[in-house]
This record gives C-alpha cells, sequence and structure tokens, in this order.
C-alpha cells in the first residue's frame, strides 16, 4: 500500500473530535509527517472553509487541496476547479422570500460564510451545532457567488421554497434547511482533485465516519472508516481503524503503510 499519494480527511468526529470540541494531538502530527513525505493531503468536509478556517484547521496541519460544503467546491491554494453555485436570479428569488417573511439566514460562499440573524432559532442552531460565528449579512457583497444558504425555519415554511425552480432543498435539521443547485457528493470533489493530480484511484485513501462519507469511500482504493461510526458506514470501508480519541487518524495511516 505505499503506492499511496493522496489521503482525502473527512473532519467532524475524524479529525476534530466534538467532545473535548479540539483536534485529536496524535492526527496533527500524523498528517504533518506524512505530508513531509510527501503524500499530499486533502480536506473533504461537509463543512465551509470559512468554518474550518476558523476553527484552526489549516493553521495546524498541512492541506494541498479541499473539497468543502459536502462536495459543493474543490480548489487548491492555487486555483478554483470548480464551485456549485446558485445563479444570481435564483438566489435573488430565494431571497425575496426570506425577507419578505423576516427569516433568518446564512449565505456560504467559497471562502465567507454571512449570518442574518431575526430569531432565536439561529441559537437553537447555534447550541446543537459547534460551528464558529459567521460574519455579519451587511458585509456580504453580491460579487461573492453563492454555494448554498441555509434558511432557519420550521418545517411547514419548506413550501414558499418549493416553487423555485432548479434547486435541491436539504432539511437537515428540525429549524434549518439548506437550499443548493443540486445534492452534493464528496466524490466530485475528489474527482476534480485527481484530474488535477493526475492522481489514480488506486493512489487515493480516504478516512471518514459518517453516511456522507460513504460516497467518498467508493471513490478511492483504500478506505478507512473511524471506529467511533455506525455499523452500517464501517461496513463500506475497506479498513476500520480505532476511535477518533484513541488515535484513529496515527493508527489507520499505519494500517497503510505511511507511518511505521
Amino acid at each position: 500500500m505505499n503506492d499511496i499519494k493522496a489521503v482525502f480527511f473527512d473532519f467532524d468526529w475524524t479529525l476534530f473530535d466534538h467532545k473535548t470540541r479540539s483536534f485529536i494531538p496524535s492526527a496533527i502530527e500524523s498528517i504533518k509527517h506524512i505530508h513531509q513525505k510527501g503524500v499530499q493531503t486533502f480536506i473533504n468536509s461537509a463543512r465551509s472553509y470559512y468554518a474550518l478556517e476558523k476553527l484552526g484547521t489549516f493553521a495546524k496541519m498541512p492541506f494541498d487541496g479541499y473539497v468543502t460544503n459536502n462536495g459543493g467546491a474543490a480548489f487548491t491554494k492555487d486555483k478554483i476547479l470548480y464551485q456549485k453555485c446558485l445563479p444570481s436570479l435564483t438566489v435573488d428569488a430565494i431571497l425575496s422570500i426570506i425577507l419578505k417573511h423576516n427569516f433568518s439566514y446564512l449565505i456560504c460562499t467559497l471562502k465567507n460564510t454571512y449570518l442574518e440573524e431575526k430569531d432565536e432559532n439561529v441559537r437553537d442552531y447555534y447550541k446543537v451545532f459547534y460551528e464558529p460565528r459567521p460574519k455579519p449579512m451587511k458585509e456580504y457583497s453580491k460579487k461573492e457567488e453563492v454555494i448554498s444558504i441555509q434558511i432557519f425555519i420550521e418545517e411547514k415554511y419548506d413550501y414558499l421554497f418549493s416553487k423555485i425552480p432548479s434547486i435541491y432543498i436539504n432539511r437537515f435539521f428540525p429549524l434549518a434547511l439548506e437550499i443548493t443547485s443540486e445534492p452534493f457528493k464528496k466524490s466530485e470533489g475528489i474527482k476534480a482533485l485527481i484530474e488535477d493530480t493526475k492522481l489514480k484511484k488506486e493512489q487515493l485513501a480516504a478516512f471518514g465516519d459518517d453516511y456522507n462519507d460513504i460516497d467518498m469511500f467508493s471513490f478511492v482504493e483504500h478506505s478507512v472508516c473511524m471506529g467511533n461510526a455506525a455499523e452500517e458506514v464501517k461496513k463500506k470501508a475497506k479498513y476500520v481503524t480505532s476511535n477518533i480519541e484513541d488515535d484513529g487518524i496515527k493508527n489507520g495511516l499505519t494500517l497503510l503503510g505511511l507511518l511505521s
């Protein structure tokens, strides 16, 4: 397995432990070590770049490229490979409904996230999801293309957006839904990055723990599931490592022959 040239890492419960709200030290050192040996490292997360950056991810570990928003965008330090943005007219239609009803909402672009807080729905959301505070909406410029819009509303209001054409609505929380141009897949980001780097499937490995990582597992030769994952997810991976807090990344990289 020493032919592995690149490794993709999920974030939540793979690199970032929510019990302690911190990174696992052995994971940080292990990723630094394989990167120094010439293995390319990539983040592949449902999180936005803004959230990942503000949580200190890129200050702690070296990454050659980024798949963010669950595959909604893929880019390197030098270039944008793709970003699946909502058309400007669609954004205007969504915002028109939001402003008419005075809903709280969040706009996510390639590098930034903006929030307009109108009610307690936002506070309830952040009690459950550990996220860095977004920028205030007044700083948002229409020059930035929009990857997704989150709206903090109850399910009974979903119908307001159902007639907008060519959008995908994902209710991921009782008080929040996300609107994107299509369903995003982590594998789309991997595909774009390997086309850019000219790597082959058999040279790729990926670490994850959740159902949205199954798609990523299917696109690489060496898939590693964290020990803290659900059994259904473990069955979809080629290997299973220990729990995140039990040096799961370090042990997984050792299993792959990237660490001795």
